[in-house]
């Protein structure tokens, strides 16, 4: 590993059902070094947002948590951490189809989705953990779908083995994704908002379209303008009005 802190200490587990809910209980038991991964091939219940999972087959795909102190940023800021983390993700996957036509088609699905084109590649689950008004620690959670070619819902999930005709070293995959993560870190905790945000709104999917959402049962038009400093999706309406919607207050259709 040529990272600094990021994957310098690794627990390595054959099967798990969830590296987020291993790297929480050695949250509570131990003192673990900041930048500590837990990963493995083969996640039995890999969880989401919404209560969703995900779907993995053996040996195919990367799974795996990193622990963070972010103690330097404040409450209103963790949505940061997510946005760093998608962008660490798209860098690599920028780098994995660098040679494809699908590069320029890798967005960032608010909240925490990575697609290429309309399907789904990788996804993210942050959970943190609060002390006062700051964050204590963060378990950044991340899958990614490497050599996987069949999924029970086709038409939604794809793969870096399918969009490149080949397969790929999920370990040197990894290795890569914790010096992308680190770069990203280290960017934040150098107070370098401007570039994140600006990177980030080039990659929100679907930025800037008119699209059908639906919210409370309700259906309507609207074009994502951008993301909301404490993470809300902001959509503007064709009455012109600007809404702000949290993770569970909004569907894409």
């Amino acid at each position: 590993m040529t990272t600094l802190f990021i994957g310098q200490n690794i627990i390595h587990l054959k099967s798990v059902d969830s590296t987020n809910s291993y790297a929480s209980e050695l949250l509570r038991q131990n003192s673990i070094p900041e930048g500590s991964l837990i990963y493995t091939f083969e996640q039995t219940n890999g969880r989401g947002q919404r209560g969703s999972t995900w779907e993995s087959e053996p040996n195919k795909n990367i799974a795996l948590s990193l622990i963070l102190y972010p103690s330097f940023l404040s409450l209103e800021k963790q949505y940061l951490l997510t946005k760093i983390t998608s962008l660490a993700v798209a860098d690599l996957m920028a780098e994995m189809l660098e040679s494809t036509e699908k590069n320029g088609r890798i967005k960032i699905k608010w909240p925490n989705d990575i697609y290429v084109g309309e399907k789904k590649i990788g996804g993210i689950l942050i959970e943190n953990s609060l002390r006062e008004s700051q964050l204590q620690s963060s378990i950044i959670g991340i899958g990614i779908n490497i050599n996987q070619t069949h999924f029970k819902t086709t038409n939604q999930s794809t793969s870096i083995a399918l969009l490149a005709n080949k397969e790929f070293d999920l370990k040197l995959i990894m290795e890569r994704l914790c010096v992308y993560i680190e770069a990203r870190y280290l960017q934040l905790k150098a107070n370098k908002l401007g570039n994140i945000d600006f990177e980030y709104l080039q990659r929100l999917y679907r930025l800037n379209t008119w699209n059908h959402f639906s919210s409370n049962n309700e259906l309507f038009e609207g074009k994502i303008t951008g993301v909301s400093d404490s993470g809300k999706l902001q959509v503007i309406l064709k009455s012109e009005e600007i809404r702000e919607f949290d993770l569970k207050e909004i569907i894409f259709i």
